[in-house]
């Protein structure tokens, strides 16, 4: 049962106590979990506290169960990251299964530097029960919260290979794979890309995807035909020129998310070419910006509410002590305008 607050007065254990009958120890041991309680005192108690409005206090909890119901989010980027609609959907699975389940979320965007830094220091203080770290560049912060005995989470595979964290994941190889093949089905020969970030998982595994299509159709990987861009608007850009300016015979782009995707049509549509008529564009996400642009983009659909979700789950399992398995989400391709 959640308890939620109908008053903005907290109810007292003295309260609680007087209402449902019973002693304010008794009541005590009900919020706090104690199975030995006859079930129809605890009923009560639980009755009694509902109505009353009752909503227990997190350092209180936190004193008699040894844990905060506060799971920290960690998004291993600058702030400027947060300008990407991808992480709001994200952390709303991510809350979506937290708060049905009585525990809330706690935002952290910062470049994971150092293992010594403010982040790691936090999570080492006890204030919270553990750490769902997402787009992980450098991996010493979270070695050392796991090391420690912190319940960690990681959306996106991890980059040591050997590493025993658990994690949640699309696949992200996949998905590039049937992107960049979608491209030459429909007779695109000079396919160029723009990558995402190549220190994280999910930029390197989709650029995997985009080489593995050009094995698969016999053609070689032309390195010049690489673009590398950093997920943002303004990088994809930057590069789509260049690309053009240097292959003006590329006739299909296959763009590491959505945001990139638009702006490698804007730089076609400033040299004064048309999408898909000269090239096709195709993104990755399948987020709300790439169905109401015009052009509407042609992308790689995966479950982005569905990651967070299976990643709040992860950690919902590890609480309480049961081994996660690792969960890997399917994609598939979106046929819109773009391409």
């Amino acid at each position: 049962m959640t308890l939620t607050t109908t008053s903005p007065a907290r109810s007292t254990y003295a309260e609680i106590a007087e209402k449902a009958g019973v002693s304010k120890a008794t009541v005590s041991r009900v919020l706090n979990g104690d199975e030995r309680v006859h079930p129809d005192r605890a009923a009560s108690v639980m009755l009694a506290a509902e109505n009353l409005g009752y909503r227990p206090n997190r350092a209180a909890r936190a004193l008699s169960t040894g844990r905060t119901g506060l799971v920290a989010v960690v998004i291993d980027d600058e702030p400027t990251a947060l300008s990407d609609p991808f992480w709001g959907v994200v952390l709303a699975g991510i809350s979506r299964v937290f708060m049905a389940n009585d525990l809330h979320s706690l935002l952290m965007v910062t470049p994971l530097d150092s293992p010594d830094g403010a982040v790691a220091h936090y999570l080492e203080g006890g204030e919270v029960d553990g750490a769902i770290f997402l787009q992980v560049h450098k991996d010493a912060v979270i070695k050392k919260a796991h090391s420690q005995g912190l319940p960690v989470v990681l959306i996106g595979r991890p980059i040591d290979a050997d590493s025993d964290i658990p994690f949640v994941d699309t696949d992200n190889v996949g998905g590039g794979l049937q992107a960049t093949k979608y491209l030459f089905d429909r007779g695109c020969k000079k396919v160029a890309t723009l990558t995402g970030d190549l220190d994280a998982s999910a930029g390197i595994d989709r650029l995997d995807g985009y080489k593995k299509a050009h094995e698969a159709e016999g053609i070689e990987v032309d390195s010049d035909l690489i673009a590398r861009a950093n997920w943002s608007f303004e990088s994809a850009k930057i590069m789509t020129l260049r690309l053009l300016a240097k292959h003006p015979e590329i006739d299909g782009i296959f763009a590491a998310n959505d945001i990139m995707a638009i702006a490698a049509i804007s730089a076609i549509q400033e040299r004064g070419r048309r999408v898909p008529d000269d090239i096709a564009v195709v993104g990755f996400d399948d987020s709300l910006l790439s169905q109401t642009h015009r052009p509407a983009i042609t992308t790689v659909r995966q479950d982005i509410i569905g990651l967070g979700a299976a990643a709040a789950e992860t950690m919902i399992a590890l609480l309480q002590e049961r081994n996660p398995e690792v969960e890997v989400l399917a994609t598939e391709i979106m046929i819109r305008e773009s391409a």
